[in-house]
């Protein structure tokens, strides 16, 4: 007759116990690289988050300076491809040229960045937004004219796609396409802080009859 409460042999116990120990250790190893993975991929992202954004504030602005108040070109380099500048017609835009530009604002608004931590190119969508100020050139006018015939042709807002590759570990843009010429500045995320708000009213509460 066979023994319901027949007990394992003691080897057997312990082979088992070993099994259980070792994929507890196997599962709790796998959770730690998971985690691990997440974290440098998390930190990586972030910092070319980062990087991609101080990139296109500093190359976009360079890039009006050279328009507006002839910047250094060389230093272009630093945030374009060759290529790309070769072909940029904003490296040949004389639209100021006979203007003498005695201030201006720069603002570009990054709307979206979108890289993954191990991919090569990088895509960021951003609004150029530029207030100048400036007059005509006094050579560039004629007899009875004054600088008010011929005033300061405006910035045309834009939104940019902005494609980035990375070579030799440093991103440079190397596109630059428009998506919108004057967006729509309700689709910003943050107030505008030259706009006021209009107060509202205040209701004047009604009288009302004794009961």
């Amino acid at each position: 007759m066979t023994n319901s409460n027949y007990d394992e042999p003691n080897d057997v116990k312990r082979l088992r116990a070993a099994r259980r120990s070792m994929m507890y250790i196997v599962r709790t190893l796998l959770l730690i690289i998971m985690a691990a993975i997440l974290c440098i991929g998390a930190f990586l992202t972030a910092e070319r988050y980062s990087n991609l954004y101080i990139l296109t504030s500093e190359g976009m602005a360079l890039r009006a300076e050279c328009v507006l108040a002839d910047g250094a070109r060389n230093d272009l380099e630093e945030y374009f491809t060759l290529t790309f500048l070769e072909s940029d017609p904003a490296m040949s835009d004389v639209t100021y040229a006979n203007y003498t530009i005695s201030d201006y604002n720069y603002d570009l608004t990054i709307d979206k960045i979108s890289v993954l931590p191990w991919s090569m190119s990088a895509t960021v969508t951003a609004t150029e937004r530029v207030s100048l100020k400036g007059t005509i050139n006094a050579d560039q006018l004629g007899e009875d004219q004054n600088a008010a015939d011929h005033p300061l042709p405006e910035w045309t807002p834009k939104r940019y796609k902005i494609k980035f590759i990375n070579t030799n570990a440093r991103w440079y843009v190397s596109e630059l396409t428009v998506i919108e010429e004057n967006p729509d500045t309700s689709d910003f995320g943050t107030p505008d802080p030259n706009v006021s708000p209009i107060p509202a009213a205040t209701p004047t509460p009604k009288p009302t009859e004794a009961p």
